[in-house]
C-alpha cells in the first residue's frame, strides 16, 4: 500500500463556465489544479484508491482529534477535483473510498492518499 499527502487544502471542483471563447472553469480552480498536479505522485492507475479530504479546523470547534466534516463542499465534488489531476483515464480505476475530516490540533489541511 503506498501513501502520500499533499499538503495543499483540499477543493471542490465547480461547474465549468461557458464564455464566448468556449468552457473554462474558474481562475482560482485553475491556479488550485496547477499546483495540485504537481504533488500529485500517482502516474498509473491503481486498482483501489483512499482519499482523505483534511480541512482546516474551524475556531468553534474544541481543541481535539479529528473529526468527521458534515458541512460543504460535497464530498463528490471533492473527488472530481483529485480524479481531474490525474495524467490517465479516471475510468481505469475500479474502486475507491472517500472521507472529509476537520483538522486535529496542530494540523494543516491536506488532502490524504492511499493505493494500490
Amino acid at each position: 500500500m503506498n501513501t502520500h499527502t499533499m499538503n495543499i487544502e483540499p477543493k471542490s471542483c465547480p461547474r465549468p463556465r461557458v464564455g464566448k471563447f468556449g468552457v473554462f472553469y474558474p481562475k482560482s480552480y485553475a491556479q488550485w489544479r496547477a499546483r495540485a498536479i504537481d504533488m500529485l505522485p500517482i502516474t498509473e492507475p491503481p486498482s483501489f484508491l483512499e482519499v482523505r479530504f483534511i480541512f482546516e479546523r474551524p475556531k468553534r470547534l474544541k481543541a481535539g482529534a479529528r473529526i468527521p466534516h458534515d458541512k460543504r463542499p460535497d464530498i463528490d465534488n471533492c473527488i472530481k477535483s483529485v480524479f481531474d489531476l490525474f495524467s490517465f483515464d479516471d475510468a481505469k480505476i475500479t474502486s475507491f473510498r472517500a472521507s472529509k475530516w476537520y483538522a486535529r490540533d496542530g494540523e494543516n489541511a491536506c488532502i490524504e492518499l492511499e493505493w494500490e
